[in-house]
């Protein structure tokens, strides 16, 4: 990658797709990141020298091949446009990466059959997009997802890896969470490639063990103003209760609340969140986005 940049100077390497008119975007497999590259400083040979090594990124070029909803969620991705309209539910995203011999059509087949809530698929990339989805009690979870994945590799001879995003309201922050999201997973994928199924909560030991202090330290205060901006006394529950190895009665008498009522904040914090802090994973993320929103104050 450097190598390139010293050859065009003018060009842009990040972790997002570049929609930038007068760019030619590809895709490096080996850093998981997309060079975009002037027109102006490219010449035909070169461009097919480049796609000898690097993917084209040709989304672009392919809008009018997009259904229109698929074309509004890119749009409003990549382009700033405005959020998908007549959506009154909670949206999520669930990242996804196709290994192997692509086939667009045997995998948006398979997940038709499979997926048990409307859904529209976004793609990004020749082999990389996303499946978005309202919020649903019938949304599939990590063990679903690893069951589609197996049925892929076994029946198309293809190999996926999902990341199961959490549910947001639907607004202008999606594009920050779309971003967010798509970082743990380029993240995992590389420090978890045998993983085909993937959550923040799966990706967290990793990521606190991978990341650079100052990096994290934004990463976790960006989850609790999610999970807790104007709710201190919602984060002191939840603290608690994880401090109280999760033992509702223990922490209702310290919070000298009734102990249905503790458990009631405690369902819809997970649902809210989508993050479950009676498993230990679950726990451990809640608990340290807990500590770092306290010690921001």
């Amino acid at each position: 990658m450097k190598s390139l940049l010293a050859i065009y100077p003018g060009s842009i390497v990040s972790e997002e797709l570049c929609v930038q008119e007068g760019y030619l975007c590809f895709f490096d497999e080996n850093s998981q990141r997309y060079i975009s590259i002037p027109k102006t400083e490219i010449s035909e040979k070169e461009i097919l020298l480049l796609q000898s090594f690097l993917t084209p990124a040709d989304e672009i070029n392919q809008m009018s091949l997009k259904s229109p909803e698929e074309n509004k969620w890119f749009q409003f991705l990549f382009s700033r446009g405005e959020v998908p309209a007549n959506i009154k539910k909670r949206t999520r995203f669930v990242h996804f990466h196709l290994i192997g011999k692509i086939e667009r059509t045997s995998f948006a087949e398979a997940v038709r059959h499979f997926w048990p809530v409307p859904f529209v698929i976004v793609w990004m990339h020749e082999d990389r997009g996303v499946i978005v989805e309202q919020e649903s009690e019938a949304a599939a979870g990590k063990d679903e997802l690893e069951s589609l994945a197996k049925v892929l590799e076994s029946d198309f001879y293809f190999s996926v890896r999902f990341y199961a995003g959490r549910f947001y309201e639907t607004d202008e922050s999606l594009r920050t969470h779309y971003t967010r999201e798509q970082t743990y997973f380029l993240f995992a994928e590389k420090r978890l490639p045998q993983m085909q199924s993937m959550t923040f909560e799966v990706i967290f030991p990793i990521l606190l063990l991978g990341t650079e202090k100052d990096k994290l330290k934004k990463q976790l205060s960006e989850e609790a103003k999610i999970l807790f901006e104007n709710e201190p006394e919602l984060r002191k529950t939840i603290k608690l209760f994880i401090e109280n190895n999760s033992n509702v009665t223990l922490t209702a008498k310290q919070l000298h609340l009734h102990r249905n009522s503790l458990q009631y904040r405690i369902d819809r914090f997970i649902e809210r969140s989508g993050i479950d802090i009676k498993t230990y994973k679950g726990a451990l993320v809640a608990y340290f986005i807990c500590l770092q929103s306290e010690g921001s104050e």
